[in-house]
């Protein structure tokens, strides 16, 4: 059982700061956060995973969690539609794991507990807050620092982390790796550039990266291209220039039609900071249009980023989008959703998305058809 699948569910052990209620929320999420920390010992051990004498701490632990994460939404800001989706989606999967469980299907309940939406992390990631009150769990319990590193990363224990993917960035297989590394690299990139919020702190620790004996040469090349994005942000710190018109202006007219899109690494800091931003608006406002483009904006932002996955968070910020039904923006939505559709599901015999697929793309339709 890989563990960085499992490690989507421990986003959520993180404190969420919200002006009201703050003290009820973080309660709730310590509380998913030991259920989660007693689990995963488990979780990615098959024969502790079915072992009879096991069952009843698992089945309880997994009550306790889905106990917490159903007590949230009544703790959220009414237009926290973000982390509702995140919530919804959650809660769901988890349900189904303990059903599974319970009737004694237990590969395919490690199946979704381990699969949960890793995306449901983004939504807590991008505002940068360092964890207050994470739980603490064994180095020794990880195959290598890449997935502590992972761990560390989603309940926000950033500094851990960095730590962590810095360590591992130092093997030799893995620095002279373009995919390990530069997914590292990546990591390390939106670690400094969100929380550290310090443009110049961002440039001066890629500047180190880059002293790494050994460093492939691509990945050499990949940070400088990642100073020149830091430099463009930098110089437009201070325009107050909407994002959306930052995105077409640096990306073109047409690249949310383009579901190959290759993106630029010079665009990635932009791209990481456009999305942190898009995330913190759609906190602020219960504007259904504000709303919708923030959510077709997220949604655009992840793509761009590299999650291409038919079953994902930002699939469902387009249909939360559609189902708004506003003025445009809920078409853009629907035209995306049903863009990616038939592109995930097309291949040398055509495109041919399942019957379920179809029908839920009929229901959005119609949906949008209101906003006209």
């Amino acid at each position: 059982m890989k563990l960085k699948h499992w490690l989507a569910l421990l986003t959520l052990t993180t404190s969420i700061h919200l002006p009201a209620l703050a003290e009820d929320i973080n309660q709730e999420m310590r509380k998913a956060g030991n259920s989660l920390s007693a689990l995963i010992p488990y979780i990615y051990n098959d024969t502790r995973f079915r072992a009879g004498e096991n069952q009843a701490l698992i089945a309880s632990q997994l009550d306790q969690l889905i106990h917490s994460m159903q007590t949230q939404p009544h703790l959220l800001q009414r237009h926290a539609v973000v982390r509702q989706i995140s919530q919804a989606s959650l809660v769901d999967q988890l349900k189904q794991a303990r059903h599974l469980f319970n009737t004694g299907n237990f590969a395919t309940a490690q199946y979704l507990l381990s699969s949960a939406p890793i995306l449901c992390s983004s939504c807590h990631i991008q505002d940068g807050v360092m964890a207050s009150g994470a739980t603490t769990v064994s180095r020794e319990l990880f195959a290598n620092p890449f997935s502590y590193a992972e761990f560390n990363y989603y309940v926000r224990n950033y500094a851990i982390a960095e730590a962590a993917y810095l360590e591992y960035l130092q093997r030799a297989d893995i620095k002279n790796s373009r995919i390990s590394g530069g997914k590292t690299l990546e990591r390390l990139l939106d670690i400094t550039l969100i929380t550290d919020n310090d443009l110049k702190l961002s440039r001066e620790k890629l500047n180190r990266y880059q002293q790494i004996e050994g460093l492939d040469p691509d990945l050499l090349q990949r940070i400088d291209q990642w100073q020149k994005g830091i430099d463009y942000l930098a110089q437009n710190a201070s325009r107050f220039k909407p994002v959306e018109i930052q995105m077409y202006e640096t990306l073109g007219a047409n690249f949310n039609l383009k579901h190959e899109f290759i993106l630029d690494e010079a665009t990635r800091p932009m791209a990481l900071a456009w999305r942190a931003q898009m995330q913190k608006d759609v906190m602020k406002t219960d504007a259904r249009i504000e709303v919708a483009r923030n959510l077709y904006l997220i949604a655009i932002l992840q793509r761009i980023l590299g999650e291409q996955t038919e079953t994902s968070l930002a699939n469902l910020y387009l249909k939360e989008c559609v189902k708004l039904a506003v003025p445009d923006y809920s078409h853009r939505c629907l035209n995306e959703f049903e863009s990616h559709l038939y592109f995930y599901y097309g291949g040398s015999s055509g495109e041919e998305p399942p019957a379920e697929a179809l029908d839920e793309l009929k229901r959005l339709r119609k949906l949008a058809r209101k906003s006209n």
